[in-house]
């Protein structure tokens, strides 16, 4: 029954992430209080940790919002090991699509050379920044929620 449950989460949030470039927080609560129902505390304990581990990596814009709501309704509902292999599978799907979009929009050079530009701010200051400052209509911006329902299926068909 989880699987249904996260599969469902991961089609609609596909779908509001393509068009809306967003994942609703009434969608979250909405499978959040879902979460809670049929997992119970087990559940909550896990999403309340992944959310303050994964809040990290929003606070230094590698991931959107929506993203790291995603990722603790995941670990959530599927625990951390498969939960974990499941997202390491998305975003392997991620950056494979990330790099043919980048090649086919001629932006790789650019976005290498700002990768670089990253390391060398956080090698000279000794600390993580922000990567970079983008909107929510950037068009350098790409929605996960695809990536991860792609990779829910193979995980499913495969693991």
């Amino acid at each position: 029954m989880v699987y249904y449950i996260v599969g469902s989460l991961l089609l609609v949030s596909t779908i509001t992430d393509i068009f809306w470039r967003r994942i609703p927080n009434v969608l979250v609560l909405i499978y959040f209080v879902s979460g809670i129902f049929v997992l119970h505390s087990d559940f909550l304990i896990r999403f309340c940790i992944s959310l303050i581990i994964f809040s990290a990596l929003y606070r230094l814009k590698f991931f959107g919002a929506g993203d790291v709501k995603l990722f603790s309704l995941i670990i959530g509902f599927l625990g951390v090991y498969e939960g974990i292999n499941m997202s390491v599978i998305a975003l392997i799907f991620a950056g494979a699509g990330a790099l043919v979009y980048l090649i086919f929009s001629a932006q790789l050079v650019k976005r290498f050379n700002m990768l670089v530009n990253y390391c060398i701010r956080v090698l000279a200051c000794g600390r993580l920044e922000k990567y970079g400052e983008y909107g929510l209509r950037d068009k350098h911006m790409m929605p996960m929620a695809p990536y991860f329902l792609a990779g829910f299926i193979l995980w499913r068909c495969f693991c």
